[in-house]
């Protein structure tokens, strides 16, 4: 058995790994699917003062309160960057790290995603300028999912993201590069994306595996089965290896 935490992406919540948190559960894992401050059920915690930071801490509350150690802690899109955050904070009770079409940071405090999506960067800061403290989800939505039901679960249960996730990077250490398993999932529908950039750029890295998906960029919603399968053969891999 093992202990997987899953943390959502941009704009989602915990909702979006149900299903997947299900199987894996019958397959005799510990999983654990929080939301962060300010998203899904925690909406209403909407603030400005929220950063990577902030919801790196949410995951590091999940951990402590909940007594969890050997952990697989698997990032979506956004959510790399919170995994690389809580890796740098305790890599001791990290057994993994998991970047399912996530970014990878590696630049203390540095605005990933500014870089990476300068176009729909301005459009957001078009938002922030007008006010708004969180952010609505823009066209790029369209390339989470192409199924219809699937977007139309998606569209009422997405929340705004708090504006200072994507103007704030988050704080690394350097103690993250201690967790010596890392593996990447790439979604194949979902190119060109800025994670093929950072799918290439760790694959070939010394104690990374990486596999591909052919799906859109939500591989949870779409094919949550098969993804909570990976894991769980993932999670055995490991297993041997020690």
């Amino acid at each position: 058995m093992a202990c997987f935490v899953l943390v959502h992406g941009a704009w989602h919540g915990g909702w979006c790994w149900t299903e997947s948190a299900r199987i894996l559960r019958n397959l005799g894992h510990d999983v654990h699917a929080p939301t962060l401050t300010g998203l899904g059920e925690r909406c209403h915690q909407m603030s400005a003062e929220i950063t990577p930071d902030t919801h790196v801490t949410d995951i590091l509350q999940v951990l402590t309160w909940r007594e969890l150690s050997d952990v697989i802690l698997v990032g979506h899109s956004y959510g790399g960057l919170v995994i690389t955050g809580v890796a740098s904070q305790r890599p001791a009770l990290m057994r993994a790290l998991v970047y399912l079409d996530a970014f990878v940071p590696e630049v203390s405090g540095k605005s990933i995603f500014a870089e990476a999506n300068p176009d729909r960067m301005a459009g957001f800061q078009r938002q922030m300028d007008a006010g708004a403290v969180g952010l609505e989800p823009d066209a790029a939505m369209q390339t989470w999912t192409d199924d219809p039901a699937i977007m139309a679960r998606l569209k009422p249960l997405c929340t705004p993201q708090p504006k200072g996730t994507l103007t704030h990077g988050v704080t690394l250490t350097g103690l993250e590069n201690e967790v010596g398993h890392r593996h990447y999932i790439i979604t194949e529908r979902n190119r060109p994306s800025a994670f093929w950039a950072e799918y290439a750029r760790v694959k070939s890295r010394p104690g990374w595996t990486t596999a591909t998906f052919p799906t859109w960029h939500d591989a949870m919603l779409e094919a949550p089965e098969a993804l909570a399968h990976h894991l769980h053969s993932y999670a055995a891999h490991l297993s041997e290896a020690v």
